[in-house]
């Protein structure tokens, strides 16, 4: 959805990290080693896409399969106010990884200015976090359909 539909779903260039909820639902349900090994692989398919500095989110969503699979144990995934938190945390997470790499190396960064949230970068964390709990009871029924007919 993130890729082929994310110009279609959008307002006005906001639209829901569908990738890291993906991550973060991977983490949460399978623990730390699917959550990095998830993360590695959607991050750098998206840097394939991207124009970005190469790498950079395989980095980021790595590190928030981690977390979330850190989660695992500790945390009923099932319930909505899980489901917020960990996103809401993995979205900083993020967005502090970002903007630390993006300092580090200015000259990727094209127009991105490091620890600089903007109003849109706020909508989208917003969006990101309030479409979660639906995104997972959706991952959660594709799920238990496949089981029932694999």
């Amino acid at each position: 959805m993130q890729f082929f539909f994310g110009q279609y779903i959008n307002i006005r260039g906001v639209f829901p990290n569908f990738i890291l909820i993906a991550v973060v639902y991977i983490g949460l349900t399978r623990g730390k080693l699917s959550g990095e090994m998830m993360g590695f692989m959607l991050g750098l398919t998206w840097d394939a896409f991207s124009t970005d500095v190469f790498g950079v989110r395989a980095i980021m969503f790595t590190i928030i399969g981690y977390f979330a699979g850190m989660m695992n144990k500790s945390f009923n995934k099932d319930q909505a106010f899980t489901q917020i938190v960990v996103v809401f945390l993995s979205s900083m997470i993020y967005w502090i990884g970002f903007s630390l790499i993006y300092y580090i190396l200015p000259e990727g960064s094209g127009g991105y200015t490091p620890f600089m949230i903007t109003m849109r970068g706020s909508l989208k964390i917003a969006a990101t976090v309030l479409i979660a709990p639906v995104a997972f009871y959706l991952l959660d029924a594709i799920l238990k359909f496949g089981r029932k007919h694999i």
